[in-house]
């Protein structure tokens, strides 16, 4: 692989882990519920230890959202989008 052009913070490279983290977390709790065709066909409901379950999730999702997209860094690349590729690509790896 390619080295990138670019050197990123660890903290935005954690917030991208943190992200995609919580995004595996919500799939597995979301698997684990009643289908919404069950819930709104009143065969099934959602239990409030699920939803909250899934609310903590999505609420640190959001927060990992809004860490890696507020960072001063982006200020410092030409092209956020090829940045933003690279970013995935060395966090993932």
């Amino acid at each position: 692989m390619a080295e990138s052009k670019y050197v990123f913070p660890e903290d935005l490279l954690q917030a991208l882990r943190d992200f995609l983290a919580a995004e595996v977390q919500i799939k597995q709790i979301v698997d684990k519920m009643p289908s919404s065709v069950d819930v709104i066909n009143l065969e099934a409901e959602v239990g409030e230890e699920q939803q909250q379950e899934l609310d903590a999730a999505r609420e640190a999702q959001m927060d990992a959202v809004m860490r890696m997209h507020r960072h001063e860094w982006w200020g410092s690349v030409e092209n956020r989008y090829d940045a933003g590729l690279e970013l995935r690509k060395a966090a993932q790896a």
